[in-house]
């Protein structure tokens, strides 16, 4: 045999040890998790039905994994080229038994690659009332002199006649004794800290609420515990150890409940119940949701439903399997992130329309997220964008699909940082400086037609979201929201300079709009071709579509 002969068949018995190799480097399931339904009809209408080549190169096709059983198929062929003829025909038998028994298990691959795509699948159907709601947040140090939940009372008449329906309290749980310790390091989950009030503090809040129409949600904080934590004491085996059985502390410095033991699961979701169930709370706000496993949230939406099949989940996370079993809301922080980066370093526009295409695109169908530019958790958003640059990122939170979102101030630009334990109350109005007052008024007066104009409009509730490409995509911003025949478009200018935007629409569709902000109507020149407007430094345009009118006779 020549050399050529020697180097041929060296390389056959290399691909044939690779082949196998790449067959059994996993167990049968590998295939299972990999194949889609594409090519599953691959290998019905090409590959099974034309015989494929017996050879040592061989064309990939779309899926790799599909390219391995070509290989294997391939595979079986050479060993039988090269052994002995009376294995020849036994190697046939099993080779189109194997590929029959890996083309009846496809389907059940696919569905596991479809639970694995979120963006296929349906969100949890949730109460119809949770399109058009809107949340605001209470944070007690600030929201009143007093700093508790019986000084919130009184204002909770203030939220009513703005327009928000869901009040949601900072953590009210006594917290640690640790004299610098936040709201969030907790020492016993089923008691309300002195400072915030008492037992029947908390009921007279909930049925002020009632009589309001407000719905109450508690921020609930189970990612961590204070290292004084009631539970220590119950039993410390309750928590999560280093190698060496210390405690083990999380990303921020505290002890860790550990999940995988049904005791600590039970105890933390009979606390759930127990606040919906003696406090009538509607809903919790679950602090790093995403560091929790979801199969505990869902064990507490099982429980929780039981005592109120209304109640909300909202996870502080962005976690896409959040809303196919337990939770309602998404936090929604890659909007956060993307806007900030605009109004503050001023990044293109268009990086908030891909951080909505990506959320849309990771998160279930029909998924609700949150649209927030201010929270206790960041600072103020006049001090970081500015007046004008504040209030247009609230316009857009108002009018993207998703649930709107605003800090206790942000109603009236209150620049005041949040304080863990002092109080730092809110400037809810300056008697004394007649701009300062004119400014909270504005401010206000803004928010309101916001809420109203939401409420009032179930396109911005419940319609579809369109995007509009434009020929200022570093600075503007336009879609049209949609439902049955109603159309309102909206154009928003997210930089401080003035631009003249041209979006693409046919201006003979739409050719002028009623403003929902404002009692005129705004036209657009026909010249262009295009719908077209010029927008000041953070300007908008958010306007119903005019429908044409019939010919008079």
């Amino acid at each position: 045999m020549t050399n050529l002969g020697r180097s041929g068949t060296k390389k056959a018995a290399d691909s044939r040890r690779l082949h196998m190799d790449v067959l059994w480097r996993g167990h049968w399931t590998f295939f299972l998790w990999k194949l889609v339904f594409s090519d599953l009809v691959l290998v019905l209408l090409y590959y099974v039905p034309h015989r494929i080549p017996c050879g040592h190169s061989l064309v990939a096709p779309v899926d790799p994994m599909v390219s391995e059983i070509v290989c294997y198929r391939a595979t079986l062929k050479l060993v039988g080229a090269n052994c002995c003829p009376v294995f020849a025909k036994p190697l046939q038998s099993l080779q189109r038994a194997v590929l029959i028994v890996l083309i009846c298990v496809l389907p059940l691959g696919t569905a596991f690659a479809q639970n694995l795509s979120f963006g296929s699948r349906d969100a949890r159907p949730v109460p119809p009332w949770l399109s058009g709601a809107s949340i605001y947040e209470l944070w007690l140090n600030a929201f009143s002199p007093e700093g508790n939940l019986r000084g919130a009372i009184p204002g909770l008449s203030r939220i009513a006649e703005l327009g928000a329906t869901i009040v949601y309290l900072g953590p009210i749980a006594k917290r640690s004794a640790n004299s610098k310790a936040s709201p969030y390091s907790i020492a016993d989950y089923n008691a309300i800290d002195p400072e915030v009030g008492t037992d029947q503090d908390l009921r007279d809040f909930v049925a002020a609420a009632r009589k309001l129409h407000l719905k109450v949600m508690l921020d609930i904080v189970y990612y961590h515990t204070a290292p004084d934590n009631v539970m220590m004491q119950k039993d410390p085996s309750f928590f999560i150890k280093t190698e060496d059985g210390k405690i083990a502390r999380g990303f921020w410095p505290q002890p860790l409940p550990d999940f995988s033991k049904p005791e600590v699961r039970k105890y933390l979701v009979d606390s759930l119940v127990h606040w919906a169930r003696d406090f009538g709370i509607d809903g919790f706000r679950c602090d790093v949701g995403g560091g929790i496993p979801e199969s505990f949230w869902i064990q507490a939406r099982k429980e929780l439903d039981k005592v109120n099949p209304e109640i909300i989940l909202l996870s502080e996370s962005d976690r896409p399997d959040d809303q196919i079993e337990a939770f309602d809301i998404n936090y929604n922080f890659n909007y956060y992130f993307a806007l900030r980066s605009v109004l503050r370093d001023g990044s293109s526009a268009i990086a908030v329309r891909k951080s909505w295409e990506s959320m849309h695109a990771t998160m279930p169908k029909r998924a609700r997220l949150l649209h927030f530019s201010d929270s206790h958790d960041w600072p103020r958003a006049v001090l970081l964008f500015g007046e004008k640059g504040a209030m247009t990122a609230s316009l857009l939170n108002f009018t993207l699909d998703g649930i709107p979102f605003i800090y206790n101030g942000q109603e009236v630009d209150d620049p005041t940082a949040t304080a863990w334990r002092k109080l730092a109350p809110i400037r809810w109005t300056d008697p004394g400086n007649p701009a300062d007052r004119k400014s909270i008024e504005e401010a206000l007066g803004m928010y309101k037609k916001l809420f109203a104009m939401r409420a009032s409009e179930p396109v911005l509730t419940s319609g579809n979201l369109t995007w509009i490409d434009n020929d200022q995509p570093d600075s503007v911003l336009s879609f049209l929201r949609k439902l049955g025949s109603t159309e309102v478009l909206v154009i928003i200018n997210l930089s401080n300079r003035n631009v003249h935007v041209t979006i693409d629409l046919p201006v003979m569709d739409y050719y002028a709009v009623q403003n929902l902000l404002a009692p005129d109507k705004t036209w657009f020149s026909l010249y262009s071709g295009r719908v077209s407007a010029d927008l000041n430094s953070f300007g908008y345009i958010v306007g119903k579509k005019i429908p044409l009118a019939p010919l008079e006779k």
